[in-house]
């Protein structure tokens, strides 16, 4: 069976099957290793202090975050 063919069967399941059949195919595509995406947090991070540092991101008390996270 061509890619076109299994695509063509693929798209005829109901759509919790096709969500399952999608989880499973890109779960097997390569995944970025614990170094990278180590580094893709610590620049995530960086850029959070450096927009803090700028007055473009502000802070939230803790108390305030865990009181609107009791609210949901």
């Amino acid at each position: 069976m061509n890619e076109q063919a299994i695509l063509d069967q693929a798209l005829k399941l109901s759509s919790a099957r096709r969500e399952k059949v999608a989880e499973a195919l890109l779960g097997s595509i390569k995944r970025p290793s614990q170094r990278h995406l180590e580094a893709l947090w610590a620049q995530e991070a960086e850029s959070r202090v450096d927009g803090f540092l700028a007055g473009k991101i502000k802070a939230v008390s803790g108390p305030k975050v865990l009181s609107y996270r009791q609210t949901k």
